[in-house]
């Protein structure tokens, strides 16, 4: 098992499915909250596919996370205590996840494949 083929394959799941439904309110939150709140979303969403994938819960939810900030999702500025605040920007977040969901190689292989793809792939990248 690839450790950044399954993370890979986790984020895509997410996006393809369970991130349609992420909603968080637009009150500033510190980066190490975000990571929890992003990690329960992912443990969540992928705990039908067992224990060994949803123990990277943490790993796929941060880097995730990273990649949104990186996309101006969570509109980011610096607190007066020289640590970093994030916004949920709910209109930036469905254009992005929109965008993913029709060029995400791992995405556009499980359209195509069908839903039992991620079941699947998910046995082959564990198992």
């Amino acid at each position: 098992m690839s450790e950044s083929e399954l993370v890979d394959h986790m984020i895509a799941y997410y996006v393809a499915g369970p991130a349609n439904d992420l909603n968080i309110a637009t009150r500033w939150y510190p980066y190490g909250e975000l990571v929890l709140i992003i990690e329960d979303k992912f443990s969540v969403a992928v705990r039908k596919f067992g224990t060994k994938v949803r123990g990277k819960s943490k790993l796929a939810g941060t880097k995730f996370l990273d990649a949104m900030i990186a996309k101006g999702v969570w509109e980011t500025k610096q607190n007066d205590f020289g640590g970093s605040m994030h916004q949920f920007q709910t209109d930036k977040f469905r254009a992005v996840v929109a965008e993913l969901q029709a060029n995400d190689p791992i995405i556009v292989k499980a359209k195509a494949e069908g839903p039992e793809y991620w079941d699947k792939a998910f046995a082959e990248l564990v198992g």
